[in-house]
């Protein structure tokens, strides 16, 4: 079987095993733990829109988890299957911002970035954000500037309870190519936090869509 499944889609679908999981543990009717592994089942095949028997085989091993060794295992046999995202290098960095000087890619291990939803990093200097991440089926890159709040909020991405600040870039207006207007997300201060928490790229995608558009 190949590999299928993205980080973000990981994320999901383990959430939905540790749903499973913990949640039968607060019943002894055996009923509604099935119901309920059932509908985790569910849920986790249905972000995608085809699965083949074997995907879907593979998922369906959450009905089986009953122990803390088994969700372990499950944890190991879902990573066998995951499309790593690509590895950043700075040529890359270069090609997708080449009005940004002198900038360079995140150091970060290979295993570690394959790992990866979307990459992004800040400038403090500058305060601005970067961040690079799969859209239409290939990198694409897209900065603002980035102006972090006091207080915790929740983030657009990965919609956890975090430090965010306000993502804004400024977008032609449509009909005039010399106006601009802006558009901007509250999103995670820390964005390597914030990809290994996106179960969904759907609010990513979108908020790129109408950067590029």
């Amino acid at each position: 079987m190949q590999a299928f499944i993205t980080n973000a889609n990981y994320h999901f679908i383990l959430k939905q095993a540790m749903n499973a999981f913990y949640g039968a543990q607060n019943t002894n009717d055996e009923g509604v733990k099935n119901a309920l592994r059932f509908l985790c089942i569910d849920k986790a095949q249905a972000i995608f829109e085809t699965l083949e028997p074997e995907q879907e085989q593979l998922i369906g091993e959450i009905f089986h988890i009953h122990s803390e060794e088994e969700l372990a295992h499950f944890d190991e046999r879902l990573q066998e299957f995951l499309l790593p995202f690509p590895i950043v290098t700075d040529a890359t960095v270069k090609k997708l911002f080449p009005k940004a000087k002198k900038l360079k890619a995140p150091t970060l291990p290979d295993a570690e970035m394959e790992r990866l939803v979307f990459l992004g990093w800040n400038d403090t200097g500058a305060q601005k954000k970067f961040i690079i991440a799969k859209h239409d089926g290939k990198l694409t890159g897209v900065q603002g500037s980035f102006t972090p709040v006091p207080k915790k909020g929740i983030c657009a991405f990965c919609h956890q309870n975090e430090r965010v600040g306000l993502f804004k870039a400024d977008i032609k207006a449509k009909g005039n190519t010399d106006n601009f207007r802006a558009i901007g997300q509250y999103i995670c201060a820390d964005s390597l936090a914030c990809s290994a928490h996106v179960q969904s790229t759907d609010r990513l995608d979108a908020f790129i869509r109408e950067l590029k558009s």
